[in-house]
């Protein structure tokens, strides 16, 4: 039976190179609050500079196996970092590290490369009840749609 979180999972500290390599394919989606932490971390941005580091993508389809066997699927559409074209990375990569580590995206900050499947699942879980917010949808829908989303399951 997979855990389910009520509150926000554990941050995952790790930027080894296998979970960087996450950010060259592709940028880790943004939770409700996430776009304001980011905004604090960079004042020095004005505010069309600063929106033009994020986009809106259609979204990761998430699958979980419920322990009837059932399998409950989702895809909800989520804000997601820039997608950097020429040096294929998500815009906050630089020299194979995250520019805003401290406070990263959600879809950054609470998975990674070494967890198990299980524990992937919940926190993508979370993570997608969480993108569901009225707030965060209309935040999503003021952005340029990402033209590099590649659907991903989990």
């Amino acid at each position: 039976m997979i855990k389910l979180f009520e509150e926000t999972p554990p941050r995952t500290e790790c930027d080894c190179t296998a979970c960087t390599q996450c950010c060259k394919e592709q940028p880790g989606p943004l939770a409700p609050g996430d776009l304001e932490k980011i905004r604090a971390h960079l004042p020095h941005l004005t505010n069309d500079q600063f929106l033009g580091l994020f986009r809106s993508s259609d979204g990761a389809l998430v699958q979980l196996r419920g322990a009837d066997g059932v399998v409950v699927q989702r895809r909800q559409r989520t804000i997601v970092p820039l997608y950097h074209r020429h040096r294929k990375a998500c815009v906050f990569l630089d020299n194979d590290k995250c520019s805003i580590h401290a406070v990263k995206p959600a879809g950054c900050a609470i998975f990674d490369t070494h967890m198990d499947k299980g524990s992937a699942e919940a926190r993508s879980y979370w993570l997608v009840m969480q993108q569901a917010d009225d707030d965060y949808q209309e935040q999503r829908r003021q952005l340029k749609v990402s033209d590099h989303y590649r659907p991903r399951s989990y």
